[in-house]
């Protein structure tokens, strides 16, 4: 089963995006923030990460550049989103 680590701040998106790949057949792990998401990077070994790009802290494109430093994320595939609410 494929491995997906979805990286939000919004509990509602989370909740969306957990759900809706769930239902795909993929095994999922949420992460609150991008320093949560370097928590949990490494012990649940995502084959994908979908993150937001706007996070407080640090966004998207920090935790990208970060796992990818290291030797085991630097082939890592990444998917971008962001929410903008009006």
């Amino acid at each position: 089963m494929k491995r997906i680590l979805v990286v939000d701040d919004d509990l509602i998106l989370q909740k969306i995006l957990e759900n809706l790949l769930q239902q795909a057949g993929y095994k999922v792990a949420i992460a609150s923030s991008g320093e949560q998401g370097l928590e949990v990077w490494p012990e649940f070994q995502p084959d994908l990460i979908v993150s937001d790009v706007r996070m407080p802290e640090m966004d998207g494109f920090e935790l990208c550049r970060q796992i990818r430093a290291q030797p085991s994320g630097d082939l890592l595939p990444f998917l971008f989103y962001q929410a903008k609410r009006i």
